[in-house]
């Protein structure tokens, strides 16, 4: 090579600007070193090295900021790791990606995903309500030490907040390993070391002899929205969040219909509104109707959040304990007690079975739909106004409602 020279400060120092363009020098002592001269004045150490498919070109330091000895013996390095078969510019990519903080991980995961607005709030959420003070770490600092001190901390809080916190630290940093950021998921120490706390599955329902105190003080709420919400979770068996963002568009009185759309399992839900519940819904739509949701935020365009305060009235008022969910297992439970088939409560509940053969080729007919829901208003109507009998039910299936689980 005409442009091989015994590379010193005092040579690289002296040798020339071109007058456009660059050109590149090589070391006599480390042939792969290449001190690369540009007409704008910088002077670069680049280690280059064809492998006869690729030429890996790394880029060590200007010049004067590292010497002459500096870059001789850092090429020597990267050339016995290209030999290795590592890749020097992966590697400092890499070690680049690994400083990107949890916080912009995260939003690369969120971006990454298609979810709901609900949920990637929820995931900011909790990852600020654990690591607020993590948000801003480098991910490849985060070690299983930390990990493991900060779930004994928040388990201090709750059980519950250190999973549901944990979750969703794992998924970022799963994230972080998948798209080579860090070479492993310090969260998977709690695993091995068997920190997840076992949530217990709830079986709690609202009993057939507290139905008629439980209806009572939900029907005294001075909340319309709250009470025709615990209805409705009751009688019809809807999730919470469905209920919470369930929109006026979807709601035909006069079909008496309700269409949940984008539900757990992603999925159109219809169902007939019992007949109980119907009055109840057009007079809420009296207050609400001119808004998107059915049940209304305070702010314009925003849905009611879960409405503590009122659920809280009813236990007090009462001395049923339940949460929204518990009136969905409630309703299921009914469904049982008055012998529903399980493809017809698979459907009230819009339940997915994939391992049933047979589920994807039933229809139910809307009439047999509004039969049983109605079946199911009747009994509890039953229980809370026995006087009307409504429903004539043998004791022993009434005693049956406590014993049915469902998600």
């Amino acid at each position: 090579m005409s442009n091989s020279i015994t590379f010193t400060q005092a040579r690289i120092k002296e040798l020339p600007l071109p007058e456009k363009g660059r050109v590149d020098y090589y070391d006599i002592k480390v042939p792969k070193l290449t001190c690369r001269v540009s007409s704008s004045g910088n002077k670069s150490f680049v280690v280059t090295k064809w492998n006869g498919k690729v030429t890996s070109r790394v880029t060590l330091g200007r010049f004067p900021d590292m010497t002459v000895t500096d870059a001789q013996h850092k090429a020597q390095v990267i050339l016995t790791a290209i030999n290795s078969g590592i890749d020097p510019t992966a590697e400092k990519r890499k070690k680049a990606l690994s400083q990107t903080s949890l916080h912009d991980v995260l939003e690369l995961y969120l971006a990454d995903r298609d979810l709901k607005p609900s949920t990637i709030k929820d995931y900011r959420y909790k990852l600020k309500l654990g690591f607020d003070d993590w948000l801003k770490l480098p991910v490849a600092k985060i070690t299983e030490k930390m990990v493991m001190s900060r779930h004994k901390k928040i388990s201090a809080r709750g059980k519950t907040t250190a999973n549901t916190t944990m979750r969703v630290l794992r998924l970022t940093l799963k994230y972080a390993v998948a798209i080579g950021m860090i070479e492993d998921d310090p969260t998977s120490i709690l695993k091995k070391a068997r920190l997840w706390h076992k949530n217990k599955r709830k079986d709690r329902v609202i009993h057939s002899k507290e139905l008629m105190d439980w209806h009572e003080a939900v029907e005294a709420l001075p909340n319309e929205g709250a009470k025709v919400y615990l209805l409705m979770a009751l009688y019809m068996g809807f999730r919470s969040n469905e209920l919470l963002t369930l929109e006026w568009t979807n709601v035909e009185l006069k079909a008496k219909t309700i269409t949940m759309i984008d539900t757990k399992n992603r999925t159109t839900h219809l169902l007939p509104i019992p007949k109980v519940l119907l009055k109840l819904i057009k007079t809420l739509k009296e207050s609400t109707g001119k808004e998107k949701f059915v049940f209304a935020g305070d702010k314009p365009g925003k849905a009611m959040a879960i409405p503590s305060k009122p659920i809280n009235a009813v236990v007090k008022a009462s001395g049923v304990k339940f949460s929204p969910h518990d009136c969905r297992r409630t309703f299921a439970t009914i469904a049982e007690a008055v012998n529903l088939p399980m493809s017809m409560i698979k459907r009230l509940m819009n339940h997915v079975t994939t391992n049933d053969v047979t589920g994807g080729y039933i229809i139910t007919e809307d009439e047999k739909l509004a039969e049983a829901i109605n079946r199911i208003a009747d009994y509890i109507q039953a229980h809370v106004r026995p006087q009307s009998n409504v429903l004539s039910l043998a004791g022993g299936v009434a005693s049956s409602i406590a014993r049915r689980k469902t998600k």
